[in-house]
């Protein structure tokens, strides 16, 4: 049984390179391509109408084109995105898409279905997300911002960099402030085909909010040091005034280190540059989602409050149906007017308010960051688990996988984090909720785990004769690392690490004889239900998998090893061709029923070893492999592999 891994720590990818595979490479060729195990939320984070075509970058779902509420296109990972996490689009004059994804920006053509990385020369193997892209309305020319991610998806907005593309050549675009600029808004005004972007240049502990423009060749920077509101840290939306001479801001403030006094603060901005308020005072605690002018009037949209006029008076709600109050998004189309994205569909809203969707209606679906844990009836049902969602249950049919049974946090579960779960007989299904203890459920309802006073369980593995829990120490004192067994019958024992170094990495395996292996940061600790620890290995280890059929046992973390009978020895192999971009350090493996060795890295690609442990391929993104891959199951009914992810979705892979 294995937990969700969250660590960002660097580690060696392989114990040694030594054999040279000469086999394989041909064949990887042959190797289908993951598909989506049913769909994500729709998570709309942008939109753009071309040609009648309403296009949505989805958050986890890639760029999808609709038509008369149907899908019609869609450009994925492994078709044509290096992401499918897609959080930027803009439209050119001539039809064509730039579209901003975690792997960078992609240039999109649908009449041609083609699409082109718009990437610096120098960028090299870097992870770079594209995070805020403006296309001119005029020509095409595309200022965008990329931002350095670390293997684990992470942003890191102090190494942000601005760009121009003009149709042929990216170079850096200067706003004249210095370094550490930040730019977190931007509008491409459409009636003088102005470039407005505004931001926070970060240097040291201070904030300091930035607004610019620029007009075809000329360029107007300004600080807004006076009158900005107290504790800045941000710019959430840009609008033009329905004047035509000023501009609209709502700026982020933070009072104190409780993200709880953060509020959304509306400014207007002339034409010189001066801040004054916004003459309704509006001053929000949710956060602007949209902010865009629709005739005389500014329409701001807010994440769980709606879309609302904002004039000075008071607000005016745009509409009342609570299917848009969550609106994640917002646009103004000169034909088809208001144009509201939630996390299940994009809804047109009529003169009246009433909301008419522009998608398919949603249906039951796979959280973004499920992560699949076990299997049973043969591979015919799988478990997910996912951090923010809860628990759900696939199953396999004819038609492909439907969600069987569903466990929501703050519905059907507690609120909170969710981890490892596994099955346990008669049909129940033990959970960890991470850092504050297990959940047992049972189809007439959930109950608590008892559990020793400051256990904090990583992963749980289900054995005949009761429950094995690995546990994590507190930073503060309480309850110790290590290893606790619930039985069946008679009491609980507590298996102690040897020190506070053997941290459990949140991965057991468990035998049919009852024994547990326990993967730490010294090695695999063994217990069995006697309370005997002895140590198996001694380097790091992250992930274990046995495959029962064939009894092949491997590891991974600091290396990549497997069981000999008496010992962990290295799995030597070479990775050739040398993988196109750095592949970080193994995190998952599973092995097949024909041997095969299957082997996650953290930076989301997927390598491949034959029966003798001998290279064959490496798939990435082009392949279908989320970026943000972060678990595998091996499925012996089907032999497919499910691979889990953090913000792409669930896909699946089948090895001929």
């Amino acid at each position: 049984m294995r937990a969700p891994h969250q660590s960002k720590c660097a580690g060696r990818v392989i114990a040694a390179l030594f054999a040279v595979a000469s086999i394989g490479h041909a064949f990887a060729a042959s190797l289908p391509a993951a598909r989506r195990v049913l769909e994500p939320p729709l998570a709309g984070a942008a939109m753009a109408v071309v040609d009648g075509r309403l296009w949505v970058a989805s958050r986890g779902g890639g760029l999808i084109g609709y038509e008369r509420a149907a899908r019609t296109m869609r450009f994925d990972v492994g078709q044509g995105l290096p992401s499918a996490v897609a959080q930027e689009l803009a439209a050119l004059p001539d039809g064509r898409l730039v579209v901003g994804t975690q792997g960078g920006l992609v240039l999109v053509d649908p009449r041609e279905r083609s699409s082109t990385p718009i990437a610096p020369p120098e960028m090299g193997q870097q992870t770079m997300a594209a995070d805020l892209v403006l296309a001119a309305t005029r020509g095409s020319s595309v200022i965008f911002q990329l931002t350095q991610l670390d293997s684990y998806g992470a942003e890191g907005q102090p190494e942000a960099s601005l760009w121009h593309w003009d149709g042929q050549r990216v170079q850096p675009w200067d706003v004249r402030l210095g370094g550490g600029v930040v730019a977190t808004a931007g509008l491409a005004d459409r009636k003088d085909g102005c470039f407005h972007l505004a931001g926070i240049q970060v240097d040291g502990a201070a904030q300091r909010p930035w607004y610019a423009r620029q007009c075809g060749g000329q360029l107007r920077t300004w600080r807004l040091a006076d009158g900005a509101p107290a504790g800045t840290i941000g710019v959430a939306a840009i609008a033009r005034a329905a004047d035509g001479r000023s501009t609209i801001l709502v700026m982020v403030t933070q009072s104190a280190a409780n993200p709880a006094s953060r509020r959304h603060v509306v400014m207007n901005l002339d034409k010189n540059g001066r801040l004054r308020p916004h003459c309704s005072k509006a001053s929000f605690k949710e956060q602007v989602t949209g902010l865009v002018q629709s005739g005389p009037d500014l329409i701001v949209a807010r994440a769980g409050a709606g879309v609302h006029a904002l004039t000075c008076g008071p607000l005016k709600p745009i509409s009342t149906d609570p299917r848009v109050s969550n609106a994640t998004a917002l646009t103004h189309d000169a034909r088809l007017g208001l144009l509201v994205a939630t996390d299940a569909a994009v809804w047109q809203l009529g003169k009246d308010g009433t909301p008419l969707a522009l998608t398919p209606a949603p249906g039951p679906g796979i959280p973004i960051d499920a992560l699949p844990m076990e299997y049973k009836a043969k591979g015919a049902l799988a478990l997910l688990s996912s951090p923010t969602a809860g628990l759900l249950e696939l199953a396999r049919s004819a038609d492909g996988w439907q969600v069987a049974r569903q466990w929501r946090a703050g519905i059907d579960l507690p609120a909170g984090v969710y981890g490892a779960a596994a099955y346990a007989e008669p049909d129940q299904i033990i959970a960890v909720q991470l850092s504050q203890g297990l959940l047992r459920l049972r189809p007439g309802g959930t109950q608590a785990v008892e559990l020793e006073q400051g256990t904090t369980p990583l992963d749980v593995a289900i054995t005949p004769g009761g429950i094995w829990i690995a546990a994590g120490s507190t930073p503060l004192g309480g309850g110790s690392a290590g290893l606790h067994f619930l039985p069946n019958e008679g009491n609980a024992r507590f298996v102690p690490l040897p020190d506070r170094q053997a941290q459990p990495s949140g991965r057991l395996m468990a035998w049919p004889d009852g024994r547990v292996w326990a993967g730490t940061r010294i090695g695999i600790i063994e217990a069995d239900a006697r309370g005997a620890p002895r140590r198996i290995s001694a380097e790091r280890v992250e992930a274990l998998y046995r495959n029962a059929s064939r009894n092949i046992i491997g590891a991974v973390g600091a290396t990549v090893q497997y069981w000999d009978g008496e010992r962990m020895v290295p799995v030597l192999f070479a990775i050739e061709p040398k993988p196109s971009r750095p592949l970080g350090h193994p995190v998952d493996l599973v092995i097949d029923d024909a041997g095969r060795w299957w082997i996650l890295f953290s930076a989301g690609q997927v390598v491949l070893l034959d029966a003798e442990r001998r290279h064959v391929a490496t798939l990435d993104e082009r392949s279908g492999i989320p970026p943000s891959s972060r678990r595998l199951l091996y499925l012996p009914g089907s032999r497919e592999v499910l691979i889990g992810s953090a913000r792409e979705g669930m896909f699946s892979l089948t090895w001929p």
